[in-house]
């Protein structure tokens, strides 16, 4: 009688999560022909198809969605015994996903909070878009999310903070001086200067009428002259007084920036960052911590 190894359904999740044995080979350290076999030995003892080959590529099937969601729960499970039977000696791998401005601002502080409980234990952080965070979540391929947007039903959320965005400039900048003696700004004279935005969205979800960065350049259309790709790039950009940004304000008071006072603009951009899981119950050391 055939019996599914764990070590085959880690090799089976990497697979999975890239659809390509070489990708997978490179991040497990595993040869091509190892991960290669363990798939096929599970392929065997289902007697189904985890994978179907379009060309030089591979496709996973609906039997390989199964399994994924399966083995996720027999991994986390695994870590969850060794996590209850050796307490705070146990080590736990921790992978966390979301934008990078929650992984940077919130993720760090929640790996601490893990790390009073687990010392041993070591994080990976992945930045992807909030989509990106919640199906990784609902597929097992992360422990935590840290996103802005709605969650789904079938997952738990717990609130880490909420966020205000503000108009902001940097030391070099015009409008710096006047910001600072107090001056307020018609929305009119700042629509006419450089801003920068992000051209993905690095600052989370924001509202489905606002832009990357949470602003309405639908009612108040701006002169965007920087598109940043990165959040670092973006900050920069600001910090350096090259253009106006539109930033959560945790953000403003680390990069020193100057918040503009401005009238004539009804409208503002607010966000509520939850930390995301799965069911506690199935991963016992998520529920002791949070």
């Amino acid at each position: 009688v055939s019996i599914m190894e764990t070590f085959e359904l880690r090799y089976f999740l990497a697979v999975a999560k890239s659809e390509s044995v070489h990708r997978a080979s490179e991040s497990l350290g595993v040869s091509p022909g190892s991960l290669s076999k363990a798939i096929g030995r599970l392929e065997e003892e289902l007697d189904v198809k985890l994978f179907l080959r379009e060309g030089r590529q591979i496709k996973i099937t609906e039997y390989g969605r199964l399994l994924q969601k399966r083995a996720s729960e027999i991994i986390h499970l695994e870590e969850a015994t060794k996590a209850e039977i050796t307490g705070h000696r146990g080590t736990l791998h921790i992978l966390i996903s979301g934008p990078e401005i929650f992984l940077s601002h919130f993720g760090v502080s929640v790996s601490q909070k893990v790390r009073e409980k687990y010392p041993k234990a070591t994080f990976e952080f992945i930045s992807c878009d909030d989509q990106k965070a919640i199906e990784q979540i609902q597929k097992g391929e992360v422990h935590l999310a840290i996103v802005s947007s709605a969650v789904p039903p079938d997952l738990n959320s717990t609130l880490l903070g909420q966020a205000s965005f503000k108009t902001c400039v940097g030391l070099d900048h015009e409008f710096y001086p006047q910001t600072s003696r107090g001056k307020v700004i018609p929305v009119e004279d700042v629509l006419q200067k450089s801003f920068v935005s992000p051209s993905n969205p690095v600052l989370g979800a924001v509202g489905h009428k606002q832009s990357l960065d949470g602003w309405r350049d639908d009612k108040f259309p701006r002169q965007v002259d920087y598109l940043a790709s990165s959040l670092k790039l973006l900050e920069q950009i600001v910090s350096q007084g090259l253009a106006i940004a539109y930033l959560p304000d945790y953000l403003i008071k680390p990069l020193n920036l100057k918040i503009l006072e401005i009238s004539g603009c009804p409208y503002s951009c607010t966000q509520k960052i939850k930390l995301v899981t799965r069911n506690p119950n199935e991963i016992s050391w998520i529920k002791q911590v949070f």
